[in-house]
């Protein structure tokens, strides 16, 4: 399998606009801290909206975020970066995001109930949508997440191309 062929069969979910929005509107984040933008002058933070990283002199927040939904154990919440606006989003649900090959990532999977059923590090040098391919395999797997390796911040929701939209794993 080449990594052309394996591309079409992941897709990448940044975190959805309406969630976005939500907390925008609201003020608050998933932790209840206040929604406090700033202009970064350095860029280079890896934005969860649009999967990029941020450029300097745009208006940038740091919210407290929790990808799984349900209540539980694995229900963490962390912080990321998006941008203080709305933005276009992630364009490209079948690539993987160019701005993110360059880091190391953990890619965690989970099972529809929300519960961690394993995961690898996957480095700069790896193919990430063949090792991400190669999870989804297997069919107790709903959804990866990419995490920060060092962190363990959430980037971005890998899943499969026949699900309509996100798996969005506990989320009711």
């Amino acid at each position: 399998m080449t990594a052309t062929t394996v591309r079409t069969t992941i897709r990448i979910s940044a975190v959805p606009a309406m969630e976005l929005a939500r907390i925008r509107a609201q003020g608050r984040d998933d932790h209840g801290n206040a929604f406090a933008p700033w202009v970064d002058t350095d860029g280079g933070a890896p934005l969860r909206c649009c999967l990029r990283d941020s450029r300097p002199g745009e208006r940038i927040a740091l919210i407290a975020y929790r990808p799984v939904r349900q209540p539980g154990p694995y229900s963490e919440v962390g912080p990321i970066f998006v941008h203080a606006e709305e933005c276009p989003g992630y364009p490209e649900a079948g690539r993987y995001p160019d701005d993110f090959r360059v880091r190391t990532q953990v890619f965690r999977a989970y099972r529809s109930d929300g519960s961690i059923t394993g995961g690898v590090v996957v480095g700069p040098d790896e193919d990430q949508e063949e090792v991400a391919a190669g999870l989804l395999a297997d069919p107790e797997i709903a959804v990866i997440h990419s995490r920060n390796v060092v962190y363990g911040c959430f980037m971005f929701e890998i899943g499969r191309p026949a699900q309509d939209g996100r798996a969005q794993v506990g989320r009711a």
